[in-house]
């Protein structure tokens, strides 16, 4: 753990912070080993220069922290006492200091606000691409973790797709795919999963439902798995029984449009050239006007974290880093067609963990 509490102050010295903290989630079990609950109980890591972290803890989470032997200073409170003066030992522990970088994308209004209580004469500010930055590049560990998370996914989805009838829902498709993942060794799974039929799958994050399957429809799974905190998140899109011309020609476009991402994926290369290159070809395709949002994502611990492949994000790519490609066009009404991967940036390029077909499938 300590190469990633260096990297925890070192987005600290960049952001010109004098600490940071971080609350219950991806970032505390990064650094910590742990993975805590979010609850009503504030659960909040508290890192500064020169001094030991300073853990605020719920009671009946203490022993489950002094498992994890992460060398800090822990301050408890009881819900008969309230968690207030528990902040206010922080302040006193940490002393006056005039920057706390918070998570400005998980940190919640109650904890923002016992944060201003213990540190009344602090700045308390949303640090979160400083913080994130220290997620951005995957381990080899890491990376075994996410395409172990893939694998289960994938050989879920081949299992699942035996199963495809005639007047079949998508929501016993989506539990079909609940069970599969965990009969495979999955400890959670992403997100609901995502099973559109037909006009539904035009709608990008859509809720699988009652829809039954027919003749001419698309059918559209994107979905993932938990596997030792790492995550999959992965989409194919499907025909059943027969394709229309039009969609043949739309599926084939965003088949292109993947692999135009894919193939721009190496270090040095930024998310904005990967959009902008993306976007634009569908732009100058027939499917324009149904282009529904950026390119793609960071992966990891979240199922949407940093970086963004979108336009205007000029980072640039760094061996560790995993980004999904996942072009779409989506015709309100009648289509959606989307082809996800979680690709991987290598020393030589870049590795797709999703090894699927991409090819237009008619099941």
């Amino acid at each position: 753990m300590k190469n990633r509490i260096d990297k925890i102050i070192k987005a600290m010295h960049k952001g010109n912070l004098d600490a940071i903290a971080v609350i219950a989630g991806p970032n505390m079990a990064y650094l910590t080993g742990g993975d805590f609950f979010l609850m009503e109980r504030p659960t909040v890591l508290i890192f500064s220069k020169n001094k030991k972290p300073v853990a605020i803890l719920p009671s009946l989470e203490v022993d489950s922290f002094l498992s994890l032997n992460f060398d800090s200073e822990i301050i408890d409170w009881k819900d008969s006492e309230g968690y207030l003066s528990a902040f206010v030992k922080a302040g006193k522990i940490i002393g006056n200091i005039d920057k706390i970088g918070v998570e400005g994308q998980r940190m919640r209004v109650f904890e923002f606000n016992a944060m201003k209580h213990g540190f009344p004469n602090t700045e308390v500010i949303d640090a979160h691409n400083d913080i994130a930055s220290i997620r951005l590049c995957k381990d080899q560990d890491e990376i075994n973790n996410l395409k172990k998370a893939v694998t289960i996914s994938e050989e879920s989805l081949k299992e699942v797709l035996k199963s495809v009838k005639e007047g079949i829902t998508e929501s016993e498709l989506a539990e079909m795919l609940i069970i599969e993942q965990y009969n495979r060794g999955a400890q959670g799974i992403a997100v609901h999963p995502l099973v559109l039929i037909g006009e539904n799958s035009a709608l990008p994050h859509g809720h699988a439902g009652s829809r039954k399957l027919k003749a001419g429809d698309s059918l559209l799974f994107d979905f993932g798995c938990i596997y030792n905190g790492y995550i999959s998140d992965f989409t194919r899109t499907f025909f059943y029984k027969e394709v229309s011309d039009s969609n043949k020609d739309m599926y084939e476009i965003v088949e292109e449009a993947n692999k135009i991402g894919r193939n721009l994926v190496k270090v040095g290369t930024s998310l904005h050239e990967i959009d902008d290159t993306v976007t634009k070809f569908l732009e100058e395709s027939p499917y324009k006007k149904f282009i529904g949002h950026r390119t793609g994502h960071g992966l990891g611990m979240e199922v949407h974290e940093d970086p963004s492949v979108v336009r205007g994000n000029h980072l640039k790519l760094q061996e560790g880093m995993v980004i999904t490609i996942e072009p779409g066009l989506y015709d309100k009404g009648n289509v959606g067609i989307r082809i996800e991967d979680n690709v991987v940036v290598t020393k030589e390029g870049h590795e797709s963990m999703t090894i699927l077909p991409r090819e237009l499938i008619v099941l």
